[in-house]
């Protein structure tokens, strides 16, 4: 006598594997999703407090409307040392560019009302994960 497993057993496996790989993977896509968007949440955190420096200092908010992030470090908060660097892009792992769509994070100023909004996009860049003001 063989020992060993039959044919049918092992496509019994490999049918339950296939199922558990089915309904697992998309879940674990939509987990590293997530953590990608928290990224980006924590990036607009530091993002505001620069901005809240860059007041403090200048009596007024960076004055330019739907300004990407890349541009608003770049022409605003770096020059004064506000922040050091352009903030990594947890979807792309570079530095932020003014032309992401995945994970981009807008600047806009209201001089009416001299109030500020940093707007954060999901990996498709459609639909809005969190918005910071300085209400």
């Amino acid at each position: 006598m063989r020992r060993g497993f039959t044919i049918m057993e092992m496509l019994v496996v490999i049918g339950i594997i296939g199922l558990l790989a089915v309904f697992l993977v998309p879940g674990l896509m939509g987990a590293k999703d997530k953590a990608k968007e928290a990224a980006v949440k924590s990036v607009m955190h530091t993002v505001q407090l620069a901005v809240e420096a860059y007041e403090m200092e200048n009596q007024t908010y960076p004055l330019d409307n739907n300004l990407p992030l890349e541009s608003l470090c770049r022409n605003y908060l770096m020059a004064a040392g506000y922040i050091a660097d352009v903030p990594t892009n947890p979807f792309t792992g570079q530095s932020y560019r003014d032309t992401d769509a995945a994970g981009r994070i807008i600047y806009t100023y209201d001089p009416n009302s001299d109030k500020y909004i940093l707007t954060a996009y999901n990996r498709s860049g459609t639909k809005k994960i969190q918005e910071l003001s300085n209400l």
